[in-house]
């Protein structure tokens, strides 16, 4: 199966008074790397979390958010009793010292750095990590059905533009016979004209055109061609992880066509050349969207 590498998911479990979300989007880099924000109870928690990502995602850039409700914050957290009273006593003799109006409130106090502190001695409760677990999986799965999907679709689209290639090689196939004679020709007719009407002779012209007609030949691209559209084909078809493999043979297309395009003379065989090349172009764009 053919895979995109764009993809996004959403899993969340809720249990009590409180949810766990995660949310996992993927877009294209060349190998994997994975970035990952999670609320501060769960520092520590990022390399097995990357560790279940990687378990699934083989390559693309991944980012991964975790996000709590209050409640569930409240299972890793505790209030700082002392520091909020010791806080509260020294802002209220404050504002009364120096005459500033109000009164110091919950909403104050609350905003103030390092009012929770870590409850369990900074373990994440277990019941908590393993929602984080749950939810990650089914984020993960619904990000990998998107990528699926998506691949499924972009299979489509360069099957047929594959085809669209075979078609173009056939026509120069055809071509290139009368091509070679037509060239070969001309040739000929050039040195009459430089020998002001004279005979050729035919043994130095055998010798002349034979080399000509090496250097102008293009049939050893042109096989090579059909054997790289040939392996695209089987390795299309193969599915699992393909843009590596497709990448180098849309490479080679590419050599093939443009040297095809430098020894042919025919102007039709060279427009056929320009469009394979935009072709291949375009098929490299879909390619690096894939897995």
């Amino acid at each position: 199966m053919i895979i995109s590498m764009t993809g996004y998911g959403k899993g969340e479990v809720r249990e009590g008074e409180g949810a766990v979300t995660v949310e996992v989007r993927t877009v294209n880099h060349r190998f994997i790397d994975c970035s990952i924000r999670v609320p501060r109870s769960l520092n520590g928690y990022e390399r097995e979390i990357e560790k279940i990502v990687r378990g699934v995602v083989k390559r693309g850039h991944v980012y991964v958010t975790v996000a709590f409700d209050k409640g569930i914050e409240s299972e890793g957290f505790a209030i700082n009793k002392e520091f909020l009273r010791r806080t509260y006593r020294l802002l209220t003799e404050f504002a009364i010292e120096e005459g500033i109006p109000g009164r110091v409130d919950i909403g104050t106090l609350i905003s103030l750095p390092d009012v929770l502190s870590a409850s369990l001695e900074g373990a994440l409760p277990e019941s908590v990590w393993e929602r984080v677990r749950r939810s990650l999986d089914i984020a993960l799965e619904r990000c990998r059905q998107m990528r699926r999907s998506e691949g499924a679709e972009l299979a489509k689209d360069i099957g047929r533009r594959l085809a669209g290639l075979e078609k173009g090689v056939s026509r120069i196939e055809k071509k290139a016979p009368p091509a070679l004679r037509r060239s070969l020709a001309r040739a000929k007719a050039r040195l009459r004209q430089l020998l002001d009407g004279g005979d050729v002779d035919e043994t130095r012209w055998i010798t002349e055109a034979a080399l000509m007609a090496e250097r102008i030949d293009f049939s050893e691209e042109l096989v090579r061609l059909r054997s790289h559209l040939a392996q695209f084909r089987a390795v299309l078809g193969k599915g699992d992880e393909v843009s590596k493999s497709l990448t180098f043979l849309l490479q080679e297309m590419h050599r093939e066509a443009t040297t095809t395009a430098n020894k042919a003379s025919d102007a039709s065989i060279i427009s056929e050349c320009l469009a394979l090349k935009e072709g291949i172009e375009k098929m490299r764009e879909q390619v690096q969207n894939l897995e």
